[in-house]
């Protein structure tokens, strides 16, 4: 009997896909109807220490580098009440907060952990940041992770590459126990990743490949499972760095 239900629902889904009706996998694999898919934008900048212009370019946006309290009265007085914020609880982690358009989505979550602490004339203790969010009027939801590794780690400093693993390794983890906590809810990670490679992820969450190619230290990564189109280059908008853009559909 189970088998027959199955194929019905398989049917059934067949059908209503022809027809442009949304249809989603629902537990045991049965359809389910009326579940339009929705789309994204997401975002990523590092601006140098606040001096770049924050601008409102993606629906979610994870931010590096805002370290200092009149940063973060910058980021707020430019966004307006249009977006909403997380600092992850207070300096040093609000270096990188994360920003979303309040009349999209409604946060349900959030959290932050420290990579590694801080040593003076060498780094600020690392950390990330991320949100569990639900696009409103849909029942979707998304996670979004954000991070700043620390620089020059493959300089020939043996304890800034070991910073840098370790942070690597926290992040990992990080995204494991989301996915594990938050089954079939898609995971994105962004942040600057100061080096030109793309990393693995814990599956199906991948890095996203920039149009016109190469590997910036600036990374996104989004499930391989969700539509997405590569990640586009932004303008600086006063920083050191371009900002990314991904537009994804859930």
């Amino acid at each position: 009997m189970k088998r027959i239900k199955l194929a019905i629902a398989a049917a059934v889904a067949v059908v209503l896909a022809g027809t442009g009706v949304a249809v989603a996998a629902g537990a045991g694999g049965v359809a389910k109807q009326g579940v339009a898919a929705s789309e994204i934008s997401i975002g990523t900048h590092n601006t140098h220490y606040g001096d770049g212009s924050f601008e409102s370019f993606a629906g979610v946006i994870g931010w590096q580098e805002v370290e200092s309290p009149a940063a973060i009265t910058k980021l707020k007085n430019r966004l307006g009440a249009a977006y909403n914020h997380y600092l992850g609880g207070g300096a040093p982690a609000s270096a990188i907060p994360l920003s979303w358009r309040v009349d999209r989505f409604a946060k349900l979550g959030e959290g932050s952990v420290q990579t590694h602490g801080g040593e003076a004339g060498v780094t600020p203790a690392r950390y990330v940041n991320w949100v569990r969010l639900e696009i409103r009027g849909t029942g979707t939801q998304l996670i979004v992770v954000n991070t700043h590794f620390i620089s020059g780690a493959w300089s020939g400093h043996p304890e800034r590459q070991a910073r840098w693993n370790t942070h690597y390794q926290v992040l990992h983890d990080k995204v494991a126990a989301l996915k594990q906590s938050h089954p079939g809810v898609p995971i994105f990670v962004i942040g600057d990743f100061n080096r030109a490679k793309a990393m693995g992820m814990p599956s199906p969450t991948q890095w996203v490949p920039v149009a016109g190619g190469g590997v910036p230290i600036d990374h996104m990564y989004a499930p391989s499972n969700v539509s997405h189109t590569s990640v586009t280059r932004q303008p600086m908008w006063g920083s050191d760095h371009h900002a990314y853009k991904m537009s994804a559909t859930i």
